[in-house]
């Protein structure tokens, strides 16, 4: 058994090991549901952030053998990952333990880790493209600023259900949400040609890193539309599925990085 599979393995059990744990936890006092929901919730973000920080330590593992320029891609990469897990469980944490009203969620500083995850994987991801001589429009700033910065004003102008949080700090959430569509969209693109440039080498693991950035396409769109549906980021059960489903491609696709290393 070589090495990325024992550490992938050891990952596994740990995300088992904190799954299971969390139904250890007592639910907080001003918890309005039942005891099994809190329980439920908080084993989910556990589990999902486990998974991306997983797959980030199996992104870095060996990237000693590389050259400096695409060492600090992989690790801008492996924190954006991360960074999407820990913002995820975030949100989770300050709706069971009741702390939506702070201003830490009120002036939008909630939604830094996403703003810092979707730009520590486009750039990450660019670098990467750059290095293996990938001309596109997606690498160039003066093309995907502008239209970030389009898509965020056209969002903004749209109509939405009633939302408990202030206009400005509503607006300020979907703006990220935008931000990280056409980023992770962005991202993706330039993976799918990276993966023509780079031969059969980096194949599986670069389908495996579009297959995770497709997820997070897909979730951040699915955030969109349900906060604009209810006026919340809420989801229940389903998205937490969701998540723990790009969770493991994340980590299928660290895996596979680190197995590349290996050959």
């Amino acid at each position: 058994m070589n090495k990325a599979t024992k550490t992938v393995l050891a990952i596994l059990v740990c995300c088992i090991a904190g799954y299971i744990a969390s139904f250890l936890v007592p639910a907080p006092s001003n918890w309005t549901g039942n005891a099994a929901a809190f329980h439920w919730t908080l084993a989910n973000s556990v589990l999902y952030t486990l998974l991306h920080i997983g797959a980030a330590i199996l992104l870095l593992i060996g990237v000693s053998a590389y050259k400096a320029a695409l060492r600090i891609a992989y690790a801008r990469i492996a924190v954006g990952i991360v960074l999407v897990g820990l913002g995820l469980t975030q949100v989770v944490i300050l709706n069971i333990f009741g702390l939506i009203q702070t201003p830490w969620v009120q002036y939008g500083g909630v939604t830094l880790p996403f703003v810092v995850a979707g730009i520590s994987i486009y750039t990450g991801v660019r670098s990467m493209a750059k290095l293996v001589g990938v001309h596109s429009a997606l690498t160039k700033l003066y093309i995907v600023v502008p239209f970030l910065l389009l898509c965020i004003g056209f969002v903004a102008l749209l109509p939405h259900s009633s939302s408990p949080l202030p206009e400005f700090s509503f607006d300020i959430s979907n703006a990220i949400s935008v931000w990280d569509v056409v980023l992770y969209g962005a991202s993706l693109g330039l993976v799918l040609q990276i993966k023509n440039h780079s031969g059969a080498y980096y194949t599986d693991s670069m389908a495996w890193l579009a297959l995770g950035l497709i997820g997070s396409v897909f979730i951040t769109v699915f955030l969109l539309v349900i906060t604009f549906l209810t006026g919340q980021e809420s989801a229940g059960y389903l998205l937490d599925i969701i998540v723990i489903i790009g969770g493991l491609l994340y980590l299928k696709a660290g895996h596979s990085f680190a197995k590349t290393k290996e050959l």
